[in-house]
């Protein structure tokens, strides 16, 4: 089974649509095949490297086989 995915910032998530409730916006998704995943938090520990993310992020993905 292969898997899509969609990464896009907490900010921009919340902001997409904002006459949606959270609930509203992740049952749209939802409807359309997208499962939420995951949070990677911006601030996550590195072991003293960069951290690659700029941001709070949200990650849906998605069977090929739903598309």
């Amino acid at each position: 089974m292969e898997w899509k995915y969609k990464v896009f910032t907490v900010d921009h998530f919340l902001n997409s649509q904002r006459n949606l409730s959270i609930e509203e916006l992740l049952n749209n998704y939802g409807k359309d095949g997208w499962e939420l995943v995951g949070i990677l938090q911006s601030l996550c520990k590195t072991l003293g490297k960069p951290s690659k993310l700029d941001s709070d992020l949200i990650v849906f993905k998605k069977s090929e086989y739903n598309s």
